[in-house]
């Protein structure tokens, strides 16, 4: 756990000082009672959900809440009290209903007397109402050994609607790609699984004690707490709330040299206290998937690509050359470069699903149904085809001059499901994606059939990671722990990654591998805005300013056939 004096001295060098002076100065009480900050999520026409946590020392805590219509607290539109033990860690979640809609409210907590940082929220708009949105998107933050200083890119804004983060919120391992921690940014976890790979980490989050413990430590990073205090989330999970590459219950750390590794007793625990932590109207009876309506213009469906999924069609375990699996209970050639021509007709046989079949229908219907003008789909990984093409590197050996999937963790490896989804909706107007995951920066445009395109369905705009590791740093790491990879040369093909993507997938527009960041996305009657801002090297806690890169989808572009423009920004 970090101690107080750590955080106060991150707070004394954090640009998210203004916020959080604001809101509770330089209040020793304030910082103890009230360690992780107030939070703030989900919100509807009519109510939002706020959340605190209380570092308690009895075996329950009194929390009183005040909402006011002004930051000064004059004008009190609601106040109440809830009573938390231990069963919830101590974690605070109070249903707000009957509000104003499209309202700016201010919420804080009293208990152990003293009163908690300011929070800042608002209310959805009614369904029809003829308003904009703007939406910060972001996914992927990684704690050990790295800073959160692209959420600084925020601070400072207040014409932001909601934050919508799409997954891995936090990281269950410690250590994973021989990552350096330093004092005082190094996870601790009172119990864990150990992996000792320096790869996949020294060690895992295996109880609830273990993942309630990562969230506290996350959730008192001066700069996140300052952006749950100031804006609204909607959130999804990904894979890393629980475990890495996983499926409904089961874990991928030992890549079946230990057999299945179904542990549905931490499935449970990972799930709980995401609920706890993480401000979402779900609780440990989980069912995330869900839609948002903001005004006349919008109607957000998140989906939920971890808990319905079939395992990955090709085993972890055993040796399979022909679709480039040339290591025994390994990743590669199994989740990670798969050789695509030999993938495709067993994806075909299998027909794996990502979704699951109630959910892919919800979505499917829930899409249609809506009245909004845009369709925005939420999905925490990559839906576009991502084709690495080797084939001409003389360089290598013959076997291994093929095409390959980046990932078949994600879309790819589900190809048959994501067509059966795309046609589904290719009668919808204004349909977009927003993703995650692979901690790059992507603007894409998607077809039923990557490899005999028709008609184009979606654009897709996929956001990098906060902090969590880029596409190179990943490759390089997977590369230089790998002896046979390394011995053929392929960290000299590592620089030239986005190049090679570009060139074998014509549907990708723009490929950004090697930064951090996160966008914005603006949705109005006429168009959809996307800016991604990318951000300095956040090994260092020192920030520097984004660089700028951003993009446009038209409302009708089906007539002109161009999904995605690419515009001129000056920074």
């Amino acid at each position: 756990m970090i101690e107080r004096r750590t955080f106060l001295r991150w707070l004394a060098g954090s640009s998210a000082l203004p916020l959080l002076q604001s809101a509770c100065g330089d209040n020793d009480e304030t910082v103890r009672a009230f360690p992780q900050g107030v939070a703030s999520g989900d919100p509807t026409p009519d109510g939002v959900l706020i959340w605190t946590r209380i570092e308690s020392v009895n075996e329950r805590e009194h929390v009183r809440y005040e909402l006011a219509a002004d930051p000064d607290f004059r004008r009190i539109e609601g106040t109440g009290e809830v009573v938390v033990g231990g069963e919830t860690d101590y974690t605070v979640r109070v249903e707000l209903t009957g509000l104003a809609p499209a309202t700016t409210y201010w919420y804080r907590f009293t208990a152990r007397g003293a009163t908690s940082e300011i929070g800042r929220t608002r209310t959805a708009p009614d369904p029809e109402a003829d308003v904009p949105v703007r939406i910060a998107l972001a996914s992927c933050q990684d704690y050990g050994g790295r800073w959160f200083h692209a959420w600084r890119t925020l601070v400072d804004r207040d014409d932001v609607d909601f934050v919508l983060f799409i997954g891995d919120y936090i990281y269950e391992t410690i250590g994973h790609l021989a990552a350096k921690l330093p004092p005082g940014r190094t996870p601790e976890i009172p119990d864990g699984l150990e992996l000792d790979d320096p790869l996949k980490g020294q060690r895992a989050a295996l109880t609830l004690a273990d993942y309630r413990a990562l969230y506290r430590q996350y959730r008192m990073d001066p700069d996140l707490r300052a952006m749950h205090a100031h804006f609204p989330f909607v959130a999804m999970w990904d894979d890393h709330e629980f475990a890495n590459d996983c499926w409904q219950d089961h874990a991928t750390d030992f890549d079946d040299l230990e057999g299945d590794e179904a542990e549905p007793e931490r499935r449970a625990a990972a799930s709980r206290a995401f609920c706890e932590y993480v401000p979402v109207r779900a609780t440990n009876a989980v069912q995330l998937y869900r839609n948002v309506r903001w005004g006349k213009h919008v109607e957000l469906v998140l989906l939920d690509e971890r808990y319905y999924r079939d395992d990955d069609v090709v085993p972890e375990g055993p040796v399979d050359a022909a679709v480039g699996h040339i290591e025994a209970n390994s990743a590669f050639g199994a989740r990670t470069f798969v050789i695509k021509d030999a993938f495709d007709p067993r994806e075909a046989a299998k027909l794996p699903t990502m979704l699951g079949s109630a959910q892919r229908e919800w979505a499917i219907t829930a899409l249609h149904d809506s009245t909004a003008t845009w369709k925005v789909v939420a999905s925490p990984l990559v839906m576009a085809q991502m084709v690495v093409d080797l084939s001409g590197f003389a360089q290598l050996p013959a076997p291994f001059r093929q095409r390959y999937y980046f990932k078949t963790d994600q879309w790819d490896g589900f190809r048959s499901e994501r067509r059966a989804f795309l046609e589904a909706c290719a009668d919808l107007d204004e349909l977009v994606v927003l993703s995650g995951d692979l901690h790059g920066f992507y603007a894409s445009t998607l077809y039923a059939d990557f490899d005999a395109p028709g008609a184009p369905i979606a654009p897709e705009y996929g956001v990098s990671a906060i902090s969590a590791a880029t596409v190179d740093v990943q490759l390089d790491a997977v590369v230089a722990g790998n002896r046979l990879l390394s011995g053929l040369g392929l960290a000299d093909l590592i620089p030239q990654y986005d190049a090679n993507l570009l060139a074998t997938n014509p549907h990708i527009a723009y490929a950004e591998s090697t930064r951090n960041g996160l966008a914005i996305v603006e949705i109005g009657p006429e168009a959809l805005d996307v800016q991604f801002l990318l951000v300095g090297d956040v090994t260092s806690p020192e920030a520097s300013p984004a660089e700028v890169v951003a993009f446009r989808t038209p409302r009708g572009w089906r007539v002109s056939g161009q999904p995605i423009t690419r515009l001129s920004i000056s920074t």
